[in-house]
């Protein structure tokens, strides 16, 4: 889990959500907007339509956290995975995420 600095509060989530720029993915898609923070904050959004079972979901949201721990910069990043996502190793989403993220404009 991430500490509670690194996470995105309700207010800047809808900031970021309405203003950010969104990036697709085969496996998810993502809205980032620029912080004036010296670090990333992230949210990730799993909804029923990605899985009934919580389980599944709570799962997936560990894994992506896990990954994003890791990524430099000064972005509010949102996080909405698709289905296929499930299929994915944790390896395989990191190598994902990490390409992704590196094509944000700076």
């Amino acid at each position: 889990m991430l500490p509670k600095i690194r996470r995105l509060s309700r207010v800047n989530f809808l900031i970021a959500n309405n203003n950010g720029k969104t990036l697709r993915n085969n496996f998810f898609w993502i809205k980032v907007l620029s912080n004036n923070l010296d670090f990333n904050r992230f949210a990730i959004v799993t909804s029923t339509k990605l899985s009934k079972s919580a389980v599944t979901r709570n799962r997936l949201r560990r894994d992506i956290y896990k990954t994003v721990e890791k990524i430099c910069g000064n972005f509010d990043i949102i996080i909405f995975p698709k289905q296929s996502m499930l299929k994915l190793t944790n390896e395989e989403i990191g190598v994902e995420i990490n390409k992704t993220v590196s094509e944000i404009p700076n």
